[in-house]
């Protein structure tokens, strides 16, 4: 034991008075520089060079990870920053979208509604095939998730594409209808009672049994006689058992005829609107007072003037 004391213990000293010389050589100047560093005081040196070696490297990581976490926060605020202007964007798109719809569907009701009050609508002969249907293939599911927002105004955007589409076909009805009713008689040609309707009826003069091919209307003499629907006069004239007559073609086969009338006011070839004064009431041709016989004819066959007059007169 005391002689492996004594070995440390020399070892020690030993190590203890061991030195490394440096020596340091100057470009610009010829003497010797050198440098004694003692043996224990290196390994002190590379033991603090290596833990502070290690430290730095400890300590890149943390930064390094500090960093990405910094990073992905960034990216984590900047994401939820784009997600609420498309959340406000996608509210303010629904509430316009909303708006839009609630202006369609209005506009929709009230050309539905001229639409379906129209006279002319009444008459199955002038109507079209009934169809309709919506143009969007909407899931019951997709009904069902319509609140959910995008869900929601992808929804109202098919149904404001569809409702669009319904309004534009709605108008191309409403003006065709209008059209339609310009040319149609649906006004009274005078005011006044009917002293003879269409159908059967005695033969004013002989008493026979006759059909009876218009209304006659009770007026006074060179009362004015107005044109129930834009069209074009064919004939201005005499014509036998009519008297002065005038005939006015409606388009779409229809046509009207004023017979015993005192006066004409149209050529023939003249445009004629709805409302317009065409002649006055008389009582030429074979008549008992002044009146007007009044013909409405469909592909110049004679129908009942009143399935095309208004009931109100």
């Amino acid at each position: 034991m005391a002689l492996s004391e004594k070995l440390e213990r020399r070892s020690k000293n030993e190590l203890g008075k061991s030195f490394y010389t440096f020596i340091v050589i100057p470009h610009a100047s010829p003497r010797l520089h050198k440098l004694k560093l003692p043996v224990r005081a290196l390994y002190i040196l590379a033991s603090v060079g290596l833990v502070s070696f290690f430290v730095a490297v400890g300590l890149g990581f943390s930064y390094a990870k500090m960093a990405f976490k910094a990073a992905d926060y960034d990216k984590l605020q900047v994401e939820n920053t784009d997600l609420k202007i498309q959340k406000k964007n996608l509210e303010v798109a629904t509430v316009k979208l909303g708006e839009k719809l609630s202006n369609l569907e209005q506009k929709s009701v009230k050309i539905q509604n001229l639409i379906e009050n129209d006279n002319t609508t009444k008459h199955s002969k002038l109507n079209g095939p009934a169809v309709g249907g919506s143009t969007v293939n909407y899931t019951t599911a997709e009904i069902l998730r319509s609140s959910n927002l995008k869900e929601g105004l992808d929804l109202l955007k098919g149904r404001t594409t569809e409702l669009e589409s319904q309004l534009t076909l709605s108008e191309q009805v409403a003006t065709q209808r209008m059209t339609m009713r310009r040319y149609t008689p649906s006004i009274w040609p005078v005011k006044g009672a009917i002293t003879s309707h269409y159908g059967n009826r005695s033969d004013p003069f002989s008493g026979d049994s006759e059909l009876h091919l218009g209304l006659d209307i009770s007026a006074g003499f060179r009362s004015q006689v107005h044109a129930p629907a834009d069209g074009r006069v064919l004939f201005s004239g005499k014509q036998a058992a009519y008297g002065n007559l005038i005939i006015v073609d409606h388009g779409n086969g229809l046509t009207t005829r004023y017979g015993h009338l005192s006066g004409s006011l149209v050529i023939p070839g003249q445009k004629v609107k709805r409302g317009d004064v065409i002649g006055l009431v008389g009582m030429t041709g074979r008549a008992t007072a002044p009146h007007l016989h009044y013909e409405v004819r469909l592909n110049d066959r004679a129908v009942n003037p009143r399935k095309y007059l208004d009931p109100r007169g």
